[in-house]
């Protein structure tokens, strides 16, 4: 249909502008609803993606985190997820320590995700997913991580989990994933 020249969308990760293509591709093709470049033009500058490395900037989680600390969500859950989400994170460059929130279903490649990160992150904080079922507990994920080569402890709640990372390092970036329903619930607290 024709090449069309665009601004970068309002996503964070380069891995967002394939996805957008795809997207964009996609509505170009739907004659039915005569979408034009220009809407494509202005929805691509709007767009938001909640729980896709997506930072909290405002709301109830920053009542338990210091001003300096960072807060980024995403739902990433299978080692293609957690590979482009590490990329983005080496993009950052900030020197900060990035201490990863994680609460994970039962069925995923643990392992696997966790190794991804193990070069950009300081240590994780493995929570259970509440109001789900067929997550995988704390107490095994911890140790997962662990085995990995990446310090880990478990905490009773993602309040407590936040709170305790701000005192110990409040200029630490949060980095909460490991699953879109973890993802789900942190947002929700918010």
């Amino acid at each position: 249909m024709g090449k069309i020249n665009l601004p970068l969308p309002n996503l964070s990760g380069d891995f967002q502008i394939s996805n957008v293509s795809t997207a964009i591709a996609t509505a170009r093709r739907l004659e039915k609803f005569q979408i034009t470049d220009s809407h494509i033009e202005k929805a691509i500058t709007k767009i938001k993606s909640e729980g896709r490395l997506q930072n909290i900037t405002q709301g109830k989680l920053r009542n338990y985190v210091s001003k300096n600390n960072l807060i980024l969500i995403d739902g990433a859950h299978n080692p293609l997820a957690a590979s482009v989400v590490q990329k983005y994170l080496g993009t950052l460059n900030s020197g900060r320590k990035i201490i990863m929130l994680l609460g994970m279903m039962a069925n995923k490649e643990h392992k696997e995700f966790i190794q991804i990160f193990k070069n950009k992150i300081h240590s994780i904080i493995t929570l259970d997913i509440p109001n789900q079922e067929n997550f995988i507990e704390k107490s095994k994920l911890s140790k997962i991580a662990k085995s990995c080569g990446v310090p880990s402890r478990t905490e009773n709640s993602i309040k407590s989990a936040l709170k305790n990372i701000a005192k110990e390092n409040d200029n630490a970036i949060i980095f909460c994933t490991g699953s879109l329903y973890f993802a789900g619930e942190i947002l929700s607290l918010n």
